[in-house]
């Protein structure tokens, strides 16, 4: 069978995508950013759909679907500039949405969609920043940030991100009480698991000055913007987009780029790879592995540049 057939109505198809989501975040205890990242998939999609075959959905509508119109909508994104790793989410969103509707018995067939295969997504490993660069960077928000209590908010979280490989998220759902003993940190990983980390003495002196001189110290929030309420990814994001300018760095360093230094830096002094996993939060260990590799090359790349017998070194 090449394709499948869906009769419903737009407004079905909409409240089908809601008890969908609600399905992946309660019962496939997915998180709320994947979820969210899911659907935005599948709506793109159906968006792109509807407008590559001419349907017409102002009243019933029959979505016939091949793997020739998945693919399609692989190469536009491509085309577009998505990388691999975003395509291929793309083709895990449909896959969860079909067998979900087949579970529900809403649909029949899509067994040849569900049996796609990802395309082969070409390993892009994590660019770390040095030492010295993240240095540069968390002591950068004091060029950036004028307020007091404000500079030591962002010097907190961006060493407590890279100090214990924190996703974005993650630091920015932290409360005063995920600070155990002034020792630890509670984190709440994907799926709402939490995990215990470790603070190391230097970083717990960062976030103890910030704490005790946040001008909201009363709330429960442990990083919050100027009126109180919890900070937000996407003022991170712009603050560390006006360091990097300021440093020269490039676009690639990002807030996960301190996590995926955190991990390379770890991988490199330590290789302990069982525990970087649980450092990080990993499920799988698979996920942890990639960080083998970015030593390897990230090693290799200092020893080539710095070895006093190294062409790159002679040509200083």
């Amino acid at each position: 069978m090449g394709s499948f057939l869906l009769f419903m109505t737009l407004s079905d198809f909409n409240r089908l995508t809601e008890e969908w989501g609600k399905y992946l975040l309660y019962s496939r205890n997915l998180s709320k950013n994947t979820v969210d990242s899911y659907r935005s998939d599948l709506k793109l999609f159906i968006s792109f759909f509807l407008e590559y075959r001419g349907t017409d959905v102002s009243e019933h509508h029959i979505l016939a679907l091949k793997r020739g119109d998945i693919r399609a909508w692989f190469l536009y994104r491509r085309n577009k500039g998505d990388v691999p790793k975003t395509i291929s989410r793309g083709l895990s969103s449909i896959k969860s949405f079909i067998r979900y509707l087949i579970e529900e018995e809403k649909m029949v067939e899509g067994e040849e969609i569900i049996a796609m295969k990802h395309s082969k997504l070409s390993k892009s490993l994590p660019r770390p920043l040095t030492i010295t660069q993240i240095n540069e960077l968390i002591s950068s928000v004091a060029n950036v940030k004028q307020t007091g209590w404000i500079i030591k908010r962002d010097r907190a979280l961006l060493a407590l991100i890279y100090s214990v490989g924190l996703r974005i998220t993650e630091a920015l759902n932290l409360n005063r009480s995920d600070i155990i003993n002034d020792e630890s940190v509670a984190v709440r990983g994907k799926g709402e698991k939490i995990r215990i980390v470790p603070i190391i003495t230097s970083i717990k002196s960062i976030i103890m000055d910030y704490m005790n001189s946040c001008k909201f110290r009363g709330l429960e929030p442990l990083f919050v913007n100027v009126l109180g309420g919890r900070l937000s990814a996407s003022a991170v994001q712009k603050l560390v987009r006006k360091s990097r300018k300021l440093l020269g760095l490039s676009n690639t360093v990002t807030p996960h780029a301190l996590r995926h230094s955190c991990a390379t830096h770890l991988m490199e002094n330590t290789g302990d790879l069982r525990g970087i996993q649980e450092l990080l939060g990993h499920s799988s260990i698979s996920s942890t592995q990639v960080y083998t590799d970015v030593a390897k090359k990230y090693i290799a790349d200092v020893y080539d540049k710095c070895h006093p017998l190294s062409n790159k070194k002679r040509k200083r």
